[in-house]
């Protein structure tokens, strides 16, 4: 949280997430692989919270791989998010299914679907229309709707089991 008075903030430790910020949903809920400027890039695919990794229950192994791909996809998204000369170069990594921040994005969320499912989060430069037949970028496969109208501002997932992928819509 910015603070005007300090011109050093972006270089403090970030606070801890607000109770208010972290999912109440049941403990078996499904869980999505997500970049949100946080160091825990895990949400609940039902509410859309933080869900602290202890919840998870994953080994150290795990969540070290989980904080190196965090901070590996925040180098692309902060890429296309400045509009810059890689903005195009960033959003093809970002929704490109070969690409080295999807691959390992995608064997993360089957790692973590160990312990409770999860999916990846794609990434898509504008959202899914409705009313649309929406494929699996991966396979191709139609994706299956989940949690509709229950996420934030009545939204929804589409998922794609095979792949272990979800799109926001």
């Amino acid at each position: 949280m910015p603070d005007e008075g300090d011109p050093y903030w972006r270089l403090r430790p970030r606070a801890v997430t607000p109770d208010h910020e972290i999912c109440a949903c049941d403990s078996a809920m499904s869980i999505v692989l997500q970049p949100h400027f946080s160091p825990n890039p895990l949400s609940c695919a039902r509410c859309n919270l933080e869900v602290p990794p202890e919840r998870i229950g994953m080994n150290a192994s795990v969540a070290e791989s989980v904080a190196r791909w965090c901070a590996f996809h925040e180098a692309f998204n902060v890429l296309w998010l400045d509009s810059g000369e890689f903005e195009d170069w960033a959003a093809n990594q970002l929704s490109d299914p070969a690409s080295a921040v999807n691959r390992r994005g995608l064997s993360l969320a089957r790692q973590l679907s160990e312990w409770r499912r999860c999916y990846l989060w794609w990434f898509q430069k504008t959202s899914q229309e409705g009313g649309e037949t929406a494929v699996c970028p991966c396979c191709a496969l139609l994706l299956e709707p989940r949690f509709t109208g229950e996420r934030p501002e009545g939204g929804g997932l589409l998922v794609c089991e095979a792949c272990s992928l979800a799109i926001a819509v």
